[in-house]
Formats: C-alpha cells, sequence, structure tokens
C-alpha cells in the first residue's frame, strides 16, 4: 500500500481527504505515481461519486440527465485544476444532446504542462443508475497518439491476438459467427463448446436475436446482459480480476466503450484485441428486426463524420488502430452503483464525506484497488 498515493492525488483534487491504493495485479512500483494515473483517478472518482448522489425517483430521461451532468461536471472541475491540455478525443453525448465528454472538447487549451489525449464515459450504464440497479461504473483513460472516434458504434468482436490473422467480419453477423468462434478456440486451443461468449443485451430491441441464437448452437455459453451492456468487467475477466470468466465479446458497442476497451486491453490485457467495423445508430433505431443488417445502414450524416475523423464504413479494423500499443498511459474504473464482478460498492455517504472506490489499470498489467474519502 503506498503512503505516497495520498499526497499525490490530492495535489489535484483538495476535496480528497484521504486515499489509499492496494496493488492486486503487475509488479508493485512502490510509491512511484505518475500525473496521468493520480489525474485520472482524482476525476473519475469524482464523477462517480456526483452520479451516485443524484436523486433517482424522477422520470427516467430527465434522471439521466441530471446523472450524466453532475458526473461531467465533477470530473471536468478536476481536470481544470491540472495545468495540462487534455485533448478528448472518445466521449459520449454529442448523439443525444445529453452532457458528457464530447469528442473534439479540449480542456485547459495550452496547458503548460503538457498534453494528453483523453478517453472518457463519466456514467457507463447511465439507465442503471437512474434505476438504482448494479453495474455502472465511472471510466476515463488518459494517454498519447489517440485516434479520434465519433459518438457512433461498431460491430465488434474481441479475440486473441492470435487468432486476428485472416479474421474477417465484413460480412453478415449471423453468417460468419460460427467461424469467428471456431477462430478463437483454436487459438485458446479450446473446443468451441467451451467458450463462453458475452453479447450485447437485446433489451428494447431484438437486433442480437439471430446472433444470439446462432452462437448459442456453437458456443458453451452466451451471456446477455439483462439490461445494458457495461463491458469493463468482462474484459477485467481476462486477466483474472472478475467473474464471470468469458473467452470472447461479439456484437455492438459504442465507439467511446471501445475506445475504453482498447486503452484497457492496452495496459492489463495486451494479448486480446478487437476487430471491429464502424456501425450506425440511426439504421438501428429505424429499423425492427432480428439480424445486425441496420447496423450497416448509415445516413449521409454518420458516414461524414466517420469519414472526417479517418474512418471508413467498408472496413474493418482493429482496436489497436484507436489506441495504438502502448499510447495508454493509465485509466480508471470507479463503481457508481455496487459491482459484485469488480468487488467495488458504491459510493457511501457517511456526514460530510463519501468514499468510492475503483481501481487504477497502469502499464505493464500494474492494477490497483483505490479507496477515496472526499469531503462535501
Amino acid at each position: 500500500m503506498s503512503t505516497d498515493f495520498f499526497a499525490r492525488i490530492s495535489e489535484f483534487d483538495p476535496k480528497i481527504s484521504s486515499a489509499t491504493y492496494r496493488s492486486v495485479g503487475g509488479e508493485d512500483d512502490g510509491d512511484v505515481f505518475d500525473t496521468a494515473a493520480v489525474v485520472v483517478t482524482a476525476a473519475i472518482a469524482a464523477a462517480a461519486e456526483a452520479a451516485a448522489q443524484c436523486p433517482t425517483d424522477g422520470e427516467l430521461s430527465s434522471t439521466k440527465r441530471a446523472i450524466d451532468a453532475a458526473a461531467t461536471n465533477a470530473a471536468e472541475a478536476v481536470f481544470a485544476g491540472t495545468t495540462a491540455e487534455i485533448n478528448v478525443t472518445a466521449g459520449e453525448g454529442v448523439r443525444d444532446a445529453s452532457p458528457g465528454a464530447q469528442t473534439g472538447q479540449v480542456i485547459n487549451r495550452g496547458g503548460p504542462a503538457g498534453r494528453w489525449d483523453g478517453i472518457f464515459d463519466y456514467v457507463d450504464g447511465t439507465t442503471l443508475a437512474a434505476r438504482s440497479l448494479a453495474g455502472a461504473l465511472a471510466l476515463g483513460g488518459l494517454g498519447q497518439g489517440f485516434r479520434p472516434v465519433p459518438d457512433l458504434q461498431a460491430y465488434a468482436i474481441l479475440a486473441p491476438v492470435g487468432a486476428l490473422d485472416g479474421f474477417d467480419i465484413m460480412s453478415s453477423p449471423e453468417d460468419h459467427a460460427a467461424e469467428a468462434l471456431k477462430r478463437i478456440a483454436d487459438a485458446l486451443d479450446m473446443k468451441v463448446t467451451d467458450l463462453a461468449v458475452v453479447t450485447h443485451s437485446v433489451n428494447g430491441h431484438h437486433h442480437h436475436a439471430g446472433l444470439i441464437e446462432r452462437m448459442s448452437q456453437c458456443a458453451g455459453e452466451v451471456v446477455v446482459p439483462p439490461h445494458v451492456s457495461v463491458e469493463p468487467p468482462y474484459l477485467l475477466s481476462l486477466t483474472g480480476l472478475s467473474q464471470p470468466r468469458v473467452h470472447a465479446l461479439v456484437g455492438a458497442i459504442g465507439l467511446t466503450e471501445l475506445a475504453f476497451a482498447a486503452a484497457l486491453l492496452d495496459l492489463v490485457a495486451p494479448h486480446y484485441e478487437f476487430v471491429f467495423r464502424p456501425a450506425s445508430i440511426a439504421g438501428q433505431r429505424r429499423e425492427q428486426g432480428e439480424t445486425l443488417g441496420p447496423l450497416f445502414k448509415f445516413t449521409d450524416e454518420e458516414v461524414g463524420e466517420l469519414a472526417e475523423a479517418g474512418w471508413a464504413t467498408d472496413r474493418q479494423y482493429l482496436s489497436s488502430d484507436i489506441v495504438p500499443r502502448g499510447s495508454a498511459e493509465a485509466a480508471a474504473i470507479f463503481a457508481v452503483t455496487e459491482n459484485d464482478a469488480l468487488s467495488l460498492p458504491q459510493p457511501a455517504r457517511t456526514g460530510d464525506k463519501t468514499v468510492s472506490s475503483g481501481l487504477l489499470l497502469r502499464p505493464d498489467r500494474r492494477v490497483g484497488r483505490v479507496t477515496i474519502t472526499r469531503s462535501a
């Protein structure tokens, strides 16, 4: 447990009255915490605390907006206290005109202490938080050389690096699912029938129904989240830091969530990578059905947004095209509501102090459990 962690992190948030770090993965480097690690931890802890304290007894859409606004304001207040410029390369909010980090946003423009690229989803699982359900997280990552992505989504498959040579996802997902799972199983030296695969929640629409049926015919287990999909716990199961253990993810994912996932993989699970192709939000909202075909029916506006950021609709990419290998410097994950998979309790208020719990992830698979106490 580092004695220096509190001294370093309290420089960036004077409301922090205590902070502890306990190494749970990788080699512990003693009391060395670089600025990126403590800044992103302080900001994401503040976001989680603010989101958790929002009332949740109102109408769903207004409650979600209030939660997003509180988390955004809290995180940006911490970032504004640094002297480094932060360029947001992945964030949510533009698509639905809701509060949040926004791709292209610059915090502390021209800051004298250098420059970071940032990936932020201040509340991943806002619906869960608004309904007081378990699983909502606050997420943020800092690094250098991240590639910007618009506020759209992707169709993606998480697979071992050894399975990616010749991997082709440009056909219908329902058509290539079986071959993709076989490649993953072969790379892991497993039987396909022993694979555990997580996919997208079908709550609110049924576009994944056909894919789920197809994968269920060959995989041992297909995990379908009951409400909304929050990916980091499944990714961290690859390193033994959460349960249940999964071997692959297949389905739709927001580009912001994919960017954060890419940062996590770069930091602690470089033996895995996502292969993905950009996907439409409008097409999925416009058309009903039980296939993922509408994911690839883009509006002219969506095509323009992707092209402006240098992405094409007719080719596939790797997650390292968003977060190049070795470019992530630190990422933080804090519970907004209780998270059993990561063994993180939701923020707890006692008097004028709130205790928040999270994970700090750094290069070379270094992971630590963090507890932050902040005064009102």
